[in-house]
């Protein structure tokens, strides 16, 4: 997670909203992709139909679709957006407002989903050898308990739980990047250039 300046929470626009909702939708289907997958990957042509786009290959025996992307993609895109919108409004001043209560929520649903994600190889360089090792695993299952713990807090409106929640949620990350991604930005990859900078309209 890379953090930024202290300060109070700022919501994301509508246009945000759906751009990171869009994207955890689309990792979602990855995960749940076996469910809706055919035995057969084989369709059916007919003259003059348009010809289909390149798709993703799967075996029948798959038990979910694979992931086309780099981990670190998945880290910057959805976990770093979730887990500032958990530690970051529980740890201002101000209480919280019924937006940033809702966006709580969101975020903890958003954290929960990813860490299931990021247990699967992507096409980044490490991902293969990250997801086989015991640490990986570990991070990332405290990672989604800690999530559930900050739905647990969102759903009581308790501030200072969520506050501790986020707390811990820091201490988590930071843990897991001291050993697998010790440079920020990671490989590259920047937060959303203007995120957090959105301000309530």
């Amino acid at each position: 997670m890379e953090e930024e300046a202290a300060g109070s929470f700022p919501l994301l626009t509508q246009e945000g909203y759906m751009f990171r909702t869009a994207l955890l939708s689309a990792a979602c289907l990855l995960a749940i992709g076996a469910c809706t997958q055919p035995e057969s990957t084989e369709t059916a042509g007919s003259e003059g139909a348009a010809s289909t786009p390149a798709t993703v290959t799967v075996s029948s025996d798959s038990t979910a679709l694979p992931l086309p992307i780099p981990i670190n993609s998945v880290m910057v895109s959805l976990v770093d957006f979730a887990a500032d919108g958990i530690w970051r409004p529980a740890g201002q001043d101000e209480p919280m407002t019924d937006k940033q209560w809702l966006m709580a929520e969101k975020d903890a649903a958003d954290l929960v989903a990813s860490a299931t994600l990021i247990t699967t190889a992507g096409t980044g360089v490490n991902d293969a050898e990250w997801v086989k090792e015991a640490d990986w695993l570990r991070w990332s299952t405290e990672m989604q308990q800690v999530a559930l713990e900050a739905q647990s807090a969102v759903q009581a409106k308790d501030k200072e739980r969520l506050r501790l929640v986020g707390d811990r949620l820091v201490e988590v990350c930071q843990t897991c990047h001291q050993k697998y991604k010790p440079g920020l930005p990671s490989m590259g990859i920047t937060r959303f250039p203007v995120y957090p900078k959105y301000q309530e309209q």
